[in-house]
């Protein structure tokens, strides 16, 4: 990322202005949604039904797990594959990561690495008791 990610900040009244920049504003667009990056999270794991991602996202409705899944698709992060044998139904269908989706795993363990170093499950609780983030 050098280059990309300013590492001081621009002193007060520099007159330099703050730039969010055109990548970072098309990652969050895709990433930021809600649903999305817990979905990557499931399918880092390894391919699932999407009774499977259901269950594995909890809060998430089916239909808005179809509209995540399909947005995903659309981007290239999430292919739709009819799979059968070993075990499934002939027939079966699952979701799996693109090679685009699954080169996301270093950020996504980096970002887990961070709550942990930062103590953000200890936040969440106290935001909302009993319930964390």
């Amino acid at each position: 990322m050098s280059g990309h990610v300013s590492e001081r900040a621009a002193p007060a009244g520099s007159g330099e202005g703050i730039i969010c920049g055109e990548q970072f504003i098309d990652v969050f667009r895709v990433l930021g949604k809600r649903w999305n990056g817990m979905i990557i999270v499931a399918l880092l794991q390894r391919p699932a039904r999407f009774s499977e991602l259901a269950r594995a996202v909890p809060g998430i409705t089916d239909g808005l797990l179809t509209d995540r899944l399909r947005e995903l698709m659309a981007v290239r992060l999430v292919e739709r594959r009819l799979e059968g044998g070993a075990g499934h139904a002939a027939g079966a269908v699952f979701y799996r990561l693109t090679p685009a989706g699954e080169d996301l795993r270093d950020a996504f363990q980096e970002l887990c690495a961070w709550a942990d170093r930062n103590k953000i499950n200890e936040l969440c609780a106290q935001e909302r008791p009993g319930h964390g983030c």
